[in-house]
């Protein structure tokens, strides 16, 4: 056996070992803690139920590939939607580089660091794809019901397993990259984020868009005309390829592509596990390029009132040093951007539901920025603060009034916008609202980051500490949107509509808030002062 056989053989095994102790350490935390467990469950539940509400027209793609006229325009649209879902996997499993265990210094020196770079690669696209591969094999066995045969499906799940894998090495390159150019740009974080807004903002109005043109022109009828949309018509002939053992066509061009795609893997496996290698044997700079202070900055006198003041000062001061402690308010971004699609359609909307969108938003942003992991941010402080202080509401005011100052910035920008469309009076009620909004979403956010705490520290958007759960994080957003747009709502009729029964129902919707926030602060407490020095 030659050296160099021998040393891939122990780069093999090394990354073997490492994936396959990865991700039994992640099943089991999943089987360990009931709360992973429910919220592992509610997914795989998702993915296999999601399938079945297009039962009707999966089972008639079966038939058609069956008997004729061939489904290439769905079949391609869908191999594009399988290479788009393995794309983001792969991109985010690069960007998002987490420590390997809590013994990385001891496996980066005892295995190659090639093998540590493709155990990675495996453990993160195995995790990743752990939602996704479910609802595909459901839809694969509706297209066997509606086929009456197994070939149709066998035919369909091989020719999409090329698109996953080429989507795959290409978002990890392209997560790969971007991860290296964010810690080797020698500016502020602020330069940063605003960089990343900016591209999310400018993609998104692009696709909307181009998709609105096409719409208008009739170049999208159905999904027969996907040709429409490079890389459309390669995509509809590697379909007919595919379906070419049973009502497909071979073509060229499909050849091609499948050619292509192959080629793709490997060699984009290849150009991955050489990148992470270089990323992980060498310095690449640190998250603390750009972040040079001058000295110490004072309190404010406003914040230097209270010792609540004080400490919202230091969160408020934190945030601005480092704004990825937002982090973990990404998907409040991506469902801000998603509501505001009919923007597109109706240019007239963004003065008629821009202002009181803004202020929801304001509102989201003050609950959802520091208080929805109250107990496990503060993780390493946390033996201090129980040792330390006679209570833990100083704190937890100071959580609340950091976040209210943040959401009312937010909001203010948009309150004044609102005198475009509405009255005087309703931008009053909208400022008021505000103001009530913040409050409430902060004392209530609290309430639900205590009650489901998150302790361990993982990395999300390229940002290891202890992140608020997702579910709270969705639960809150969604909660947030609907209990604002019933606030502005009840406000235009008491305006314009019934005065007393809006205002009235105003009042006890005002009541009930206050009630739920109150709630939420004192619940905090509550855990706070049964907290141990064992805990988190």
């Amino acid at each position: 056996m030659t050296e160099s056989s021998r040393s891939s053989q122990q780069t093999l095994r090394g990354a073997w070992t490492l994936a396959r102790t990865e991700l039994r350490t992640t099943l089991r935390n999943v089987r360990q803690k009931p709360r992973r467990l429910v919220g592992f469950a509610i997914i795989e539940l998702f993915a296999v139920a999601f399938p079945l509400l297009v039962w009707e027209q999966t089972t008639a793609v079966g038939r058609e590939a069956a008997t004729g006229p061939a489904p290439i325009g769905i079949l391609a649209a869908s191999y594009l939607a399988v290479a788009f879902a393995g794309g983001y996997v792969g991109f985010v499993g690069g960007f998002n580089q987490t420590r390997v265990g809590v013994v990385g210094p001891l496996i980066r020196t005892s295995i190659p660091p090639a093998a540590v770079s493709i155990g990675r690669f495996v453990t993160r696209t195995t995790e990743g794809l752990a939602g996704l591969v479910p609802t595909a094999i459901v839809l694969l066995v509706i297209v066997g019901v509606g086929a009456s045969n197994p070939l149709v499906p066998i035919l369909i799940g091989l020719g999409g397993v090329p698109m996953l894998g080429a989507g795959v090495v290409a978002g990890r390159l392209l997560g790969d990259g971007v991860r290296y150019a964010n810690e080797r740009l020698a500016v502020s974080l602020w330069v940063r984020a605003g960089v990343f807004l900016s591209l999310l903002i400018g993609i998104f109005a692009g696709t909307q868009r181009l998709t609105n043109t096409l719409i208008e022109d009739g170049s999208i009828v159905g999904p027969d005309s996907i040709g429409a949309i490079l890389p459309g018509t390669p995509v509809q002939a590697y379909a007919a390829l595919v379906l070419s053992p049973v009502n497909g066509r071979v073509e060229l061009l499909g050849v091609a592509l499948a050619g292509v795609l192959v080629m793709a893997i490997s060699l984009g496996f290849v150009a991955v596990v050489r990148l992470e290698t270089l990323l992980l044997v060498r310095e690449v700079g640190g998250d603390n390029a750009g972040q040079a202070t001058d000295g110490t900055h004072s309190v404010p006198r406003l914040f230097d009132l209270t010792q609540s003041g004080r400490i919202a000062w230091r969160y408020l001061l934190r945030t601005r040093r480092d704004p990825r402690t937002l982090a973990h308010l990404t998907p409040v971004l991506f469902g801000v951007l998603g509501m505001s699609g009919t923007v597109f359609e109706d240019p007239h909307s963004l003065v008629l539901i821009g202002p009181p969108g803004v202020v929801i938003a304001g509102a989201i942003l003050a609950g959802g920025a520091f208080c929805l992991n109250p107990l496990g941010s503060d993780r390493e402080q946390l033996p201090l603060l129980l040792t330390s202080t006679r209570s833990v509401g100083p704190l937890l005011r100071g959580r609340m009034l950091a976040g209210i100052v943040l959401g009312l910035v937010v909001a203010g920008v948009g309150v004044p916008f609102g005198l475009i469309e509405y009255s005087p009076a309703f931008v009053l009620g909208q400022a008021l609202l505000a103001v009530l909004l913040a409050v409430a979403g902060t004392g209530t956010a609290l309430g639900m980051g205590a009650a489901l705490p998150k302790f361990e520290r993982r990395e999300y958007m390229s940002v290891e500490r202890a992140h608020p759960s997702f579910v709270i994080t969705f639960v809150f957003l969604m909660g947030g949107v609907f209990v604002g747009a019933i606030g502005f709502v009840l406000l235009w009729v008491g305006l314009t509509e019934n005065q007393l029964a809006g205002f009235g129902l105003l009042s006890v919707y005002a009541v009930v808030l206050s009630l739920v926030a109150a709630g939420g602060y004192w619940y905090a407490r509550r855990r706070f002062r049964a907290l141990s020095l064992d805990d988190g």
